[in-house]
């Protein structure tokens, strides 16, 4: 797995660690913490914090966080809030792709769609479903559309995609 660091980021997290500490922090502030603890723990990508993250013992998590919620509130500062939400959006893609990495088919919306694809799927015939739940959709719905976009599929896990003709 490939680090990348976040110079803004206090020790040694990496951007992907440090968005997770940050979307961890914002679950607390709306939550609490023992409910964020047991529904959103953070997914960290470095063996040694993603332990902490799982461990049965929730002593090590919250002093993880007390120890860097200063830190945390000084990035907000400096970052601002809309350029935390694009990180944040940005994250979340990341992490999407990272779970759908291995799958071999997907969906892209069509248009000028800045991203590789909507949704991917283990099969073919999983995302033609897809496709027919949001055609169905638009015909009980007229303010929504139907599927216009493509079809993608890739031969191997984490290949390119490339477009298919819908069957």
């Amino acid at each position: 797995m490939t680090y990348h660091t976040c110079l803004a980021c206090p020790d040694s997290f990496t951007l992907y660690d440090w968005m997770e500490l940050v979307g961890f922090s914002w679950k607390i502030e709306n939550e609490g913490y023992e409910y964020a603890a047991e529904h959103y723990p953070p997914a960290f990508e470095r063996p040694v914090l993603l332990a902490v993250a799982r461990d049965d013992d929730p002593r090590p998590l919250k002093k993880l966080f007390e120890d860097h919620e200063e830190a945390l509130e000084a990035w907000h500062e400096q970052t601002g809030w809309e350029e935390a939400d694009r990180l944040w959006e940005e994250h979340q893609r990341e992490k999407q792709e990272r779970r759908d990495a291995f799958l071999l088919w997907a969906t892209h919306p069509g248009a000028n769609w800045k991203y590789a694809y909507g949704a991917a799927f283990s099969t073919c015939e999983a995302a033609m479903e897809d496709i027919a739940r949001q055609n169905e959709v638009a015909e009980k719905y007229p303010w929504c559309s139907p599927f216009t976009g493509r079809l993608l599929h890739r031969s191997e896990p984490g290949g390119e995609w490339t477009e298919v003709p819908l069957p």
